[in-house]
């Protein structure tokens, strides 16, 4: 007969230590996953970063959807924790130059990449690229797919098959303690903010919702002393570009033949602007100068932009100038632009001219 074991007293609560068994209501009974794909080709253009748009969700599970195809390049943490996140493409064959690589971004910052480079291509082969890693995200974080290749011209993604999804990107909750969730619904996604904003909530601008040229995620923060209540949280740099190479002899700031390249700023606010050009003089002891310059208003007081300067020590002499500063309270609807100068004579030339402008805080 199998003895039986007889049960003492309940321990003492209060000096006993309990371990809780099953779900205690702190971890979702449901871990967040997602996972996207693209049904269409995609042009991916030469020499320059492509961001994937998706088209197609193939599961999103979680407190509240990861994907909204009104913002179609990212898939949205809704849950803090740690992520499994992985991605891949198929170019189409094309035999040009050597490069075909792909890269994970989380708020436009590159966290892994992989693919080929300075492997000799075959037209007849499709190039697989994948890409996976592991990272810590938090609730709005933004994930993203890019892709490169230096053909010298366009080269299409392939379309899914039996085989393939790509181009897809998926990601998972990979286990922890989980964070709170995030909002009931994604954020906005439009060219202009919300009109009556709560504290935390967030909306993304663009100026363009089928092909903008940014993407801006924004926070309400009601607590803020600023005027400018929308603090930027993550996503892409504007960048305007001007390759022509044109001269000017005027000693003050002016435009060239080609104007530009330039912002028009969509919302009052404070604004991060870097800037650069390749330049050259033709005088001894002459100087070039580049700055980005508010047409048709002005910014407001602590805005710090100084002139990117270099002095020509002979003739004939290049080189490049960059620099970078703040435009503070910068009105809605001005225009900044860069500007060239050439002192102590001679005639200066500039090149490959860029401008980038990110928001800290707007209207």
């Amino acid at each position: 007969m199998t003895d039986l074991l007889i049960p003492l007293a309940s321990p003492n609560p209060a000096t006993t230590d309990w371990v809780p068994l099953g779900n205690t209501g702190s971890v979702p009974t449901t871990q967040p996953s997602v996972r996207v794909n693209r049904n269409a080709a995609q042009g991916v253009t030469t020499g320059t970063w492509t961001a994937i748009s998706w088209d197609t969700v193939r599961y999103d599970i979680g407190p509240s959807p990861h994907f909204n195809i009104g913002n179609p390049f990212y898939i949205t943490c809704q849950v803090a924790g740690t992520y499994a996140i992985s991605g891949q493409v198929i170019f189409q064959p094309n035999s040009g130059n050597n490069q075909r690589l792909a890269a994970i971004l989380v708020n436009g910052i590159y966290v892994a990449n992989n693919g080929y480079s300075g492997v000799a291509k075959t037209v007849s082969v499709y190039d697989r690229i994948a890409v996976a890693t592991t990272v810590k995200l938090n609730v709005g974080d933004q994930v993203q797919l890019a892709v490169f290749q230096d053909s010298g011209g366009t080269i299409n993604t392939t379309t899914p098959d039996s085989t393939t999804w790509t181009p897809e990107l998926s990601m998972a909750l990979v286990g922890g303690q989980q964070g709170p969730p995030g909002f009931a619904s994604p954020p906005t996604y439009a060219t202009t903010l919300p009109a009556s904003p709560v504290d935390g909530q967030e909306a993304i601008l663009v100026d363009n919702v089928t092909n903008p040229t940014y993407q801006w995620r924004f926070r309400w923060n009601a607590g803020s002393t600023s005027p400018y209540k929308w603090e930027f949280v993550g996503g892409s740099t504007y960048r305007s570009a001007v390759t022509t190479n044109e001269t000017t002899a005027s000693s003050s700031g002016t435009d060239l033949a080609t104007v530009g390249p330039g912002f028009v700023c969509p919302r009052a606010g404070d604004y991060r602007v870097q800037f650069w050009a390749n330049a050259g003089q033709t005088a001894v002891g002459c100087g070039s100068y580049i700055a980005p310059n508010p047409i048709g208003g002005a910014a407001g007081s602590g805005s710090y932009v100084p002139p990117a300067l270099y002095m020509c020590p002979t003739a004939n002499f290049s080189g490049q100038l960059s620099g970078w500063g703040q435009f503070l309270g910068m009105a809605s609807g001005v225009t900044l632009r860069l500007q060239y100068w050439v002192v102590f004579g001679g005639t200066g030339s500039f090149s490959n001219r860029v401008i980038e402008v990110t928001p800290l805080r707007v209207s």
